[in-house]
This record gives C-alpha cells, structure tokens and sequence, in this order.
C-alpha cells in the first residue's frame, strides 16, 4: 500500500513527464529561423570531421604556458596562539 506522499509524488512526476513530452513535440516542430545559425552548425561539424586535430591547434590558449598553476592554499584556517 502506499502513502498519500508517494501518492502526490506519483503525480507530480507524470506531471512533468507530461510537460516534457509536450515541450519536445513543440521543439521537433520547429525549423530554425536564420539560416545562418544552420550554415554556421553545418560548417563545423564539416571542418570537426575533416580536421578535428587541426582545429584545437588553430584555437587560442586559455593559459600562457610560462604562468603557473594556482596551488591549493591548504584548509584555509588561521592558527592563533
């Protein structure tokens, strides 16, 4: 048997799982509205598949290599005596 908790929360689930579904059924629908933003997607899953090596090379560094890297400062408590 089960409570009137797991009850409400069976519901609430199917609510969502409802909503979800609904939602996914509006977003299938959907065609982009710039054919830009599709070129653009298109390009570069076309450039990842033909160069996807070469691609993390032409991308800038995060991080000069001479910089260090951040050390852990330790638990951050001050000891007073």
């Amino acid at each position: 048997m089960i409570t009137e908790q797991q009850e409400v929360a069976r519901y609430r689930i199917a609510e969502r799982v409802q909503a979800a579904e609904a939602r996914a059924l509006l977003r299938q629908d959907t065609t982009r509205t710039s054919p830009r933003e599709g070129l653009a997607g298109a390009l570069r899953k076309l450039a990842d598949r033909l160069e996807p090596a070469s691609r993390r090379l032409t991308e800038p560094a995060t991080r000069p290599l001479t910089e260090s890297q951040p050390r852990h400062r330790g638990t951050g408590l001050s000891i007073v005596r």
